[in-house]
């Protein structure tokens, strides 16, 4: 398969994964249908003019129209229209049908039959997810190293930074990190919360390359492209990781935190230099491991 179109975008995943098949001599390129708060690059961006329902047929025609130039649709969260239905149109015109799942698209509601029956392959961006679409393949989230550089820890900082970047508070578990974060100030620690929402993403990098404590979620029992993004730079990272998906892990990177734990986790970080110090780099050494740009793509390419 020498040609993919990426369609849609979420968290990076699809600039990341086309910019390594680029590098590995493929054409692969990402469309989006409007604009992106977080500003990630994409090669085609058509807004839709038509008017809800006819804004399906829309976009469905822009792809059928591009289909001649691509062995491969690979499609991130969901399709067009609802239920997968126009993954049929899809299967006439292209070589590879992809579906690649990210999150809320398909937990706690199962595989669409049509999704099942169309798609030559099924991804999933998280092991979890693996209990919702039991026949798909676990595909790390990749990122792009070379632009993520281990800048490593301040051991000694005047006020220690803590940075969150929730999507969703109240999934992130958000509420338990500012309480933790209100309840140590008041034991005398220095602390400032850095809380990065809707901010366009490379602004955001800059934001984590000041972090001395990277907080990710702590209640999904998985970890996000954000702790990943962080983890890359080197710095430690709290996040919680359910005890049955441990065994997807090579090694454990993360300090394992729940809202039960989060804030005696803090204080073991804020006081403990050294614990700061190994935990950003056994997270640089994970991800190196784990969530390449290059050996994600190669792989990916394998199963078109």
């Amino acid at each position: 398969m020498k040609s993919i179109l990426h369609i849609h975008t979420i968290a990076g995943v699809p600039q990341a994964l086309s910019k390594a098949q680029r590098e590995e001599g493929l054409t692969s390129d990402v469309l989006v249908f409007g604009t992106n708060p977080f500003k990630y690059n994409v090669d085609f961006s058509y807004p839709t003019t038509w008017h809800f329902p006819l804004n399906y047929a829309e976009k469905i025609l822009t792809l059928l129209k591009m289909a001649d130039k691509y062995d491969v649709f690979h499609f991130h969260y969901n399709s067009i229209m609802p239920f997968g239905s126009d993954f049929p149109f899809y299967k006439m015109v292209v070589k590879k049908l992809i579906m690649h799942h990210h999150g809320s698209d398909i937990r706690y509601k199962g595989e669409k039959f049509l999704y099942s029956k169309f798609a030559d392959q099924i991804f999933v961006s998280t092991p979890d997810l693996l209990e919702w679409s039991p026949n798909a393949v676990w595909i790390p989230n990749p990122v792009d190293l070379d632009s993520l550089p281990c800048v490593g820890v301040n051991n000694k900082p005047n006020e220690v930074n803590i940075v969150h970047a929730p999507s969703k508070r109240a999934k992130k578990g958000t509420e338990y990190l500012i309480q933790a974060i209100e309840s140590l100030k008041k034991e005398g620690y220095k602390l400032n919360l850095s809380l990065i929402e809707n901010t366009p993403h490379s602004e955001a990098i800059e934001y984590y390359k000041q972090a001395d404590i990277v907080v990710d979620q702590l209640l999904g029992g998985w970890y996000g492209v954000f702790a990943i993004e962080c983890m890359s730079l080197g710095k430690p990272v709290c996040a919680y990781i359910r005890d049955d998906l441990e065994s997807f892990m090579p090694f454990m990177p993360f300090l394992n935190t729940s809202p039960s734990n989060i804030a005696e986790n803090l204080r073991k970080l804020i006081e403990d230099e050294k614990l700061r110090e190994e935990l950003g780099k056994r997270g640089r050494e994970y991800v190196e491991q784990m969530h390449d740009a290059r050996d994600v793509a190669r792989k990916v390419t394998q199963f078109y």
